[in-house]
């Protein structure tokens, strides 16, 4: 009998190879499907605020100005102060670095996160325990998974309301678990699953939360699922048996000892306070100057959670998994098969953390802080991953079980085909029909035919002439586009930012909300151009007419500039809540049109009427220690002179050369007082050295992890004697 001829190495590599292979390719059709995101500036409410902190970020680091001063809206803040850093770097180095424009750079950064996540993910449950097919269903899955809400992953909030840094935390989650997963249950790899997860929680600090939440309750879980599940089961079928008098159950369990489950905790532990470390960078810094932070004082609604009744909904009708034009509720239903067919197994960590996330959102609502700190529909991103990680393993799961009961058929060959061919063409059908609904949500600016993005460049040459002051989008102009684009590519400021760094980080946002009248906005906040629609031009009253387009118009409003002269007029109470309360009430009053403030407490008390004028103001790149804003005044009188930039601790004053105590007014800026003659008065923003020192943190837990461990290793074993 002839022997069959040698399988080709190409084929034998091939075959070995073929789950990375299919990975391989599904990457690659991602990559394509997220192409619209090169085409323009991308949609996403908070995605045109990222670029523009990208671009500022961009011109510090060209300027070499490492304290980071961001002017671009909300009466500046500082950026990457409080957390988030990684994302918005990224496209700012890169144009630094490697030349193009922030825009592109941007754009790829958008477009990478998206592209890369299946094969983080695909790691992640190798680590966990999955099979190669297991782990490349999963991967998928994860990619095609779509929600009704904006708060999901990937393009679910990506492309709506702008979540560029939960994009990027998401799409490390699962790798970030497989690492956690590993190293608690096995005692191997610290440093990798410290790198990771403290990668998740700096790009986006609730991600690294949800991380978390996962790894504690996936411990929990597989604790239930070996100690305490099959003694419970087994009670139940003894009692079933005694009451039906069947015969008595074979299974029973064996004992376990409780004490083993220690090291697994000790080592959840252990890399909890690895994470906690190694992300002081995000969080130290809110600690030390919490009175600087803006925190959330306007949430928008559904960001509580779910509730109850919203959660069942989103599953019961496959709106969590299985959103888009005409797709079928597949991955909810694997979700289930996994449920009722499979055995826990690597999932049940998933499984236990899904149920504490659905938890979350469910009681989400009745979750409140002082500054509402904890938003629980954050944890829906880290729900759909963690879903569609099991449907994927149902999916490979129920092909290898059907391909092992075929295989005692007498046909098998053409059984196992058959299955096979199915498989096949579903997975395509279905693979095809996701990879045409994600791509199908990737939008750019041009694309919107209200929102006239040509004129804007028409309307840019005029931005970027006007005399100093901020720029309001009103009536009819509110876009995310026209309200920081001007900055982005004409470092023009825009008065309100309503998402990302800005929002949080400036003290003003929440006054800045509250005075929604284009004329008052612009005097107390140095907002003199307004950008409107020649449609809505009534709602604008007076000005001068800088520039007009089709659509378009932009006003310039009377304005007292960057800095001028005040009055203060009494002190505001002492604490967080009474303040904002106090400076709501003054914004609505007369006193902030007549140049009369009032200081923060323990910020100095009421003083006269200013004897002042201003001479020359100036904002500046900062270099070293360089200001960043300068003013040249005149006095007649002791005078205070307010700049309308938000306070922040770490700013310093210098009149003359000497430093100068700062004053905090409202509504939440600078004031310098001056004696009588001729001064000039400068500010820099002051970023302490060890907020720097502290990213240096985040290298040195995965050394620690990776060295440390099999350094304590080794010494253990040669404190172990031989046998």
């Amino acid at each position: 009998m002839t022997p069959p001829p040698p399988v080709p190495r190409w084929q034998q590599w091939a075959v070995a190879h073929a789950p990375q292979l299919v990975l391989a390719v599904f990457t690659l059709a991602l990559g394509f499907a997220f192409i619209g995101v090169f085409q323009g500036e991308i949609a996403g409410d908070d995605l045109t605020f990222h670029f523009a902190e990208a671009t500022r970020l961009r011109d510090c680091l060209a300027h070499h100005d490492w304290d980071l001063w961001n002017p671009s809206a909300n009466l500046g803040f500082a950026s990457g102060y409080y957390y988030q850093m990684i994302p918005q770097l990224a496209p700012a180095a890169g144009s630094w670095l490697l030349g193009g424009s922030v825009l592109f750079w941007f754009q790829f950064f958008n477009w990478l996160p998206l592209v890369l996540a299946p094969a983080a993910s695909y790691r992640g449950l190798r680590l966990m325990g999955a099979t190669p097919w297991q782990a490349v269903a999963g991967a998928i899955a994860v990619s095609l998974c779509m929600s009704s809400s904006k708060w999901g992953h990937g393009t679910d909030g990506n492309f709506s309301v702008g979540l560029y840094t939960q994009t990027w935390a998401l799409a490390a989650f699962g790798l970030a678990l497989g690492h956690g997963a590993r190293w608690i249950d096995t005692g191997k790899g610290l440093g990798g699953a410290a790198v990771w997860g403290t990668f998740v929680g700096l790009c986006h600090p609730f991600a690294g939360i949800a991380l978390g939440v996962a790894l504690g309750a996936g411990e929990i879980g597989r604790i239930v699922a070996r100690w305490i599940a099959p003694p419970i089961g087994y009670a139940l079928r003894l009692t079933w048996a005694a009451v039906s008098g069947g015969d008595e159950p074979a299974d029973r369990p064996r004992p376990h000892d409780p004490v083993k489950a220690v090291p697994a905790f000790g080592r959840l532990v252990i890399l909890g306070a690895f994470l906690l470390v190694g992300s002081a960078s995000a969080w130290l810094p809110v600690v030390a100057d919490y009175v600087g932070f803006g925190g959330f004082p306007h949430r928008v609604e559904g960001e509580d959670g779910t509730g109850f009744g919203g959660l069942f909904k989103w599953i019961s009708t496959g709106e969590l998994l299985d959103t888009g034009v005409g797709r079928m509720p597949i991955l909810t239903i694997l979700v289930l098969v996994a449920a009722m067919l499979f055995r826990p197994g690597w999932t049940s960590r998933l499984w236990a953390a899904a149920i504490a996330y659905g938890v979350f959102l469910a009681v989400g609502p009745h979750l409140k802080t002082q500054d509402d700190l904890f938003p629980a529909i954050r944890f829906l991103g880290s729900l759909q991953i963690v879903l569609a990680l099991i449907a994927g393993g149902a999916f490979a799961s129920m092909i290898v079980e059907g391909l092992r009961r075929v295989a005692k058929w007498r046909a098998a060959d053409d059984a196992r085909l058959a299955l096979m061919t199915v498989a096949l063409l579903l997975g395509v059908g279905v693979v095809g029909a996701g990879l045409g609904n994600q791509g199908g949500r990737v939008h750019v600016a041009t694309e919107f035919e209200t929102f006239y993005r040509d004129e804007l460049d028409d309307i840019f040459p005029a931005i970027h002439a006007a005399t100093a002051g901020r720029e309001q989008a009103r009536a009819g102009a509110e876009a995310h586009w026209s309200n920081l684009l001007p900055f982005a590519y004409e470092g023009r400021s825009s008065m309100l930012q309503m998402g990302g760094a800005g929002l949080q980080a400036s003290p003003n946002y929440v006054y800045l909300w509250e005075q929604q009248d284009p004329s008052r906005s612009a005097w107390i906040y140095d907002a003199p151009l307004v950008l409107l629609k020649h449609d809505q031009a009534d709602n604008v009253p007076g000005g001068v007419i800088l520039a007009e387009t089709k659509h378009y118009m932009l006003k310039e409003l009377p304005a007292p500039g960057l800095v001028s002269p005040v009055q203060v007029m009494g002190e505001l109470p002492e604490g967080r809540k009474p303040a904002r309360a106090a400076v709501i009430r003054w914004l609505k009053g007369d006193q902030p049109m007549k140049e009369q403030v009032l200081a923060y407490h323990g910020s100095g008390i009421a003083g006269p009427v200013p004897q002042g004028m201003v001479v020359a103001y100036s904002r500046q790149p900062s270099p070293g220690d360089e200001p960043d804003i300068t003013a040249d005044v005149k006095a007649s009188a002791p005078t205070t002179f307010m700049f309308r930039e938000s306070w922040h601790p770490r700013w310093v004053a210098f009149v003359d050369g000497a430093p100068a105590p700062i004053r905090r007014v409202t509504p939440d800026v600078i004031a310098v007082d001056v004696t009588p003659g001729d001064h000039h008065i400068a500010l820099r923003f002051d970023r302490p050295w060890w907020a720097w020192a502290t990213w240096l943190l985040w290298p040195l837990v995965g050394l620690l992890g990776w060295f440390g461990v099999a350094g304590w290793q080794r010494l253990r074993g040669k404190a172990t004697p031989a046998t």
